[in-house]
């Protein structure tokens, strides 16, 4: 069968499944930035796989299916793709559909556990809302991060992708529509930002909330992602917000009744 996968780094596993089973990959696209999708890269290049960072419009999409590609795999890919007549299309989504729709469901599910999970549903027009195919719930551990939910979430997807596979017509043809869902909103850039007025804590939970997308921190009157912080609450005379130790690799600031390290590598400047 021949498949164009659509995805970034969070389900790449299903794109080294695909290529180890020899399906036969048309082509793969990703989004930009990079970084997003490095690991999906590296497999193309490995593999002399064409790669594609342009959103693709429907004419492209119609010629590939005219080629005999049959099959769209959709995986963290930002762009929605315009309606085709291809024969299978599937979305594989990090939440329990119907529940947890939109195009940043992880750090919601810290706070909704009960949503956390894998879901294959067909590409429809309606975001999120295509039929649901196949499901598999991934359970979430108190005070687990983020970064450990995705991973869990990268492991599971491709077992849901394999069991799909093994009889795709079947699977395809007995998926059921969904009904009422909720719909998380993308994260906005407020939401990360760390007031160093608030606990150490407060402060631990944000990042464990946001890890490998980073937290915002204001310095220099400047805004920075952050993805690398380790927090201890320890008692000090320093008013919050005070840069307390500062070397070529890290970055020490006070928080209430804490302290917050921030290593260098991890910053980059938020234009």
């Amino acid at each position: 069968m021949r498949i164009v996968y659509f995805g970034n780094n969070m389900f790449s596993s299903c794109l080294k499944y695909l290529i180890k089973d020899g399906f036969e990959i048309e082509r793969v696209y990703i989004n930009s930035p990079d970084f997003t999708s490095s690991a999906i890269s590296k497999l193309c290049e490995t593999h002399q796989i064409p790669l594609f960072k342009n959103k693709p419009m429907s004419e492209e999409l119609e010629h590939l299916i005219s080629m005999g590609v049959e099959m769209f795999i959709v995986a963290e890919y930002l762009h929605i793709l315009p309606e085709t007549n291809v024969k299978y299309a599937i979305n594989i989504h990090p939440s329990m559909l119907p529940n947890g729709r939109g195009p940043t469901p992880l750090p919601y599910l810290l706070k909704y556990p009960e949503h956390s999970g894998v879901t294959i549903h067909k590409l429809t027009n309606v975001v999120d809302g295509g039929d649901v195919i196949l499901q598999s719930d991934v359970p979430i551990q108190k005070n687990e991060s983020i970064t450990t939910v995705m991973v869990k979430m990268h492991i599971e997807a491709v077992n849901l992708l394999k069991t799909f596979l093994s009889d795709v017509e079947c699977h395809y043809e007995n998926a059921k529509p969904q009904s009422e869902y909720s719909y998380f909103p993308l994260i906005d850039i407020t939401e990360r930002m760390l007031d160093w007025k608030q606990s150490t804590q407060h402060i631990s939970s944000k990042i464990r909330s946001y890890g490998f997308i980073g937290v915002v921190l204001k310095l220099n009157n400047r805004l920075w992602n952050a993805k690398h912080l380790e927090t201890v609450e320890y008692g000090h005379h320093y008013d919050a917000g005070k840069v307390i130790y500062e070397d070529e690799y890290l970055l020490v600031i006070s928080s209430s009744d804490g302290i917050v390290c921030v290593h260098k590598y991890s910053l980059s400047l938020i234009d």
